[in-house]
């Protein structure tokens, strides 16, 4: 016997299941889509932050500051002029040590977007396949962050290699190695008088950011490398969360 009353209530459920399957990849889509937001938002902080302070740096106090009222402004203007001084006054005084040391051909040191870098090769501090610093580069990054301890900024340091693979039970790949030459230089200038170990972060990167040519041993060479990266206050803002 035909039964309208049960089939229209199977009707009511099967159109019941059909809401919700859409209604659940309604909720999927945006929280997608949101998460993406999210992911390009962090990258424009960056940009914005770094384009705003160069723009700053540009214009003197009567360009500005004499025509903005605005307090916000002027501290603004007056903070980014200080701290670019200040990390003027620290690439000098990094490259007089390293003259000192004469280590120019194995260390550099450059005035980036990002704040100052001083890169070092990583046979002045490693054996081959070893994260292991060596007694005298010790001395070096001690007397490195005598320096680095006169400003209050955050400081990122990076480790990279050169293209050849390694497999050991140690380092089964160049990201372990280049993480673990990194971390150590960090246990280094932690211990540093008057270097708050909170100002401290580490970055690998492997192979997967050379400099120079991996065909050459001489490019190689280049590529395995440790930066120690002392960040603008407003970069370190958006890339760690917190600033000088």
């Amino acid at each position: 016997m035909w039964d309208e009353d049960n089939e229209e209530g199977k009707n009511d459920g099967a159109g019941m299941m059909r809401w919700l399957i859409t209604y659940a990849d309604l909720i999927t889509l945006l929280l997608a889509f949101f998460i993406v937001l999210y992911a390009m938002n962090r990258t424009q902080q960056i940009k914005f932050a770094l384009v705003s302070q160069a723009l700053a740096q540009q214009f003197d106090s009567q360009s500005i500051i004499g025509r903005s009222p605005g307090p916000s402004i002027i501290n603004g203007l007056s903070g980014t002029r200080q701290e670019q001084a200040s990390l003027n006054r620290l690439a000098q005084e990094l490259q007089q040590k390293i003259n000192q040391s004469n280590l120019a051909s194995q260390v550099s040191v450059a005035t980036t977007m990002r704040g100052v870098e001083v890169s070092l090769n990583a046979s002045l501090l490693f054996a081959s396949g070893s994260a292991r610093i060596s007694p005298n580069a010790q001395s070096l990054l001690v007397h490195l962050g005598t320096v680095l301890r006169s400003v209050p900024n955050d400081i990122e340091v990076a480790g990279y290699t050169d293209s050849v693979p390694i497999r050991t039970s140690k380092y089964p790949s160049n990201w372990q190695l280049s993480a673990q030459r990194a971390a150590n230089v960090v246990y280094v200038l932690a211990h540093v008088p008057q270097i708050n170990p909170s100002r401290l972060s580490i970055a690998a990167f492997g192979h997967y950011h050379p400099i120079a040519s991996n065909q050459t041993s001489l490019g190689r060479k280049q590529n395995r490398r440790v930066n120690i990266l002392v960040l603008r206050a407003a970069v370190a803002q958006v890339a760690i969360g917190h600033g000088p």
